[in-house]
């Protein structure tokens, strides 16, 4: 039954997707990314290619868990292990299991619904873990807070963030990344700077290929979410410091 399931979700996803954009696009899409999960990984580990953040060139990160070649963990987790090595033996919690998926991993993870040795179920709006970390991160995690639960609330993420920026320790950060699209609420209130940043930085990715390229965040803002594949079009860095 479950596979039942699965295979109802898909289907009804695909109608859905092809009345707002048309069953030739849907088609297209669906023919690209099976194309790209066959042979995408093997092509994707002999020649992974890079991108360019900071005025630095990252390569991606490619990885058979949620096929990374296909989406944006390919930037994101390269960020994010960047960050990490540029950082050593700095107290770090994420939020979201993401990373144990990707490496080995040692410090605090906490993550509302998933089961795993090590991880803490706990609700970030609540989190009250009694000590301050020198990296808070969160990848692609809050835009399901207030959204994909059971009580919607679009201010929920931002008193997430509260909670978060209270286990930054002086001098520290708080590092997001934020797909566009997936949460219109919270792209409003990060781009309006209702939630305040202290830095914020963007990347696009091209329409056919997951191929990005670092942009002012503006020209990031508004690019649509991809709800048949489950994929963003463009990803917002923000960075909170703690003084």
């Amino acid at each position: 039954m479950p596979l039942l399931r699965r295979v109802v979700a898909v289907l009804s996803r695909l109608l859905a997707t092809s009345r707002d954009r048309g069953v030739v696009d849907v088609l297209g899409s669906s023919t690209r990314w099976g194309w790209g999960w066959l042979t995408g990984g093997p092509r994707a580990r002999r020649a992974p290619g890079g991108f360019g953040w900071d005025g630095r060139t990252l390569p991606y990160f490619v990885h058979g868990y949620h096929y990374t070649w296909l989406n944006e963990r390919a930037v994101e987790v390269a960020l994010a292990l960047d960050l990490l090595e540029r950082h050593p033996g700095a107290e770090v919690l994420e939020v979201g299991n993401v990373l144990g998926h990707y490496a080995d991993v040692s410090h605090v993870v906490v993550d509302k619904y998933e089961q795993a040795p090590g991880v803490l179920n706990a609700d970030v709006a609540d989190l009250d873990l009694g000590r301050t970390f020198d990296l808070v991160l969160a990848i692609s995690t809050l835009e399901h807070v207030g959204l994909d639960e059971d009580d919607l609330d679009p201010a929920k993420p931002a008193r997430a963030i509260e909670r978060l920026r209270a286990h930054v320790r002086p001098g520290g950060r708080l590092w997001i990344t934020h797909p566009v699209g997936y949460n219109p609420s919270l792209d409003a209130q990060l781009r309006s700077g209702e939630i305040p940043s202290s830095r914020m930085r963007a990347l696009v990715r091209e329409r056919h290929r997951n191929s990005w390229r670092e942009v002012v965040p503006e020209e990031a803002w508004g690019t649509p979410y991809d709800r048949l594949l489950y994929t963003a079009h463009a990803v917002v860095v923000v960075e909170i410091d703690a003084r």
